[in-house]
């Protein structure tokens, strides 16, 4: 198994957060997101929702689900998961996560039966930045 082509490349916004629940485990919330980048070099714009669970410990577990939208009018879903440590003050979050595509569409067929690993990171003002490779 290997790395291989940066598949997505995309930069947004934070636009919400709710807190669903808090106890002795940890904070979990729901983040909302927009981005918009580069899927194979084809312009796109995904709106993201996710939750995640910031743990006693500092870790932080997320998972979640988008819809994209390409210029060429093709929509790909994508579910996902990852995993971070709480930043300092200031600092941005960084999680490495892991991509799942589902679509119809045949330029983007492939996708459907490999995996994204990518790096996504959260600045202290909401800005955002998400790079995929495909994982084969």
């Amino acid at each position: 198994m290997a790395l291989g082509d940066l598949i997505l490349d995309e930069t947004g916004t934070v636009s919400g957060l709710r807190v669903l629940s808090t106890d002795a485990s940890g904070t979990t919330m729901e983040v909302s997101l927009q981005t918009e980048g580069t899927i194979r070099g084809t312009a796109e714009t995904t709106y993201w929702t996710y939750t995640q669970t910031i743990r006693s410990d500092g870790s932080i577990y997320g998972q979640g689900q988008g819809v994209m939208t390409t210029a060429d009018g093709d929509v790909l879903h994508v579910i996902g998961h990852g995993s971070g440590q709480a930043a300092g003050p200031g600092e941005p979050v960084r999680f490495l996560t892991m991509l799942h595509v589902h679509t119809a569409a045949a330029k983007y067929s492939d996708l459907n039966s490999i995996g994204l690993a990518g790096e996504y990171e959260v600045a202290a003002d909401g800005s955002a930045t998400n790079k995929n490779w495909a994982w084969t």
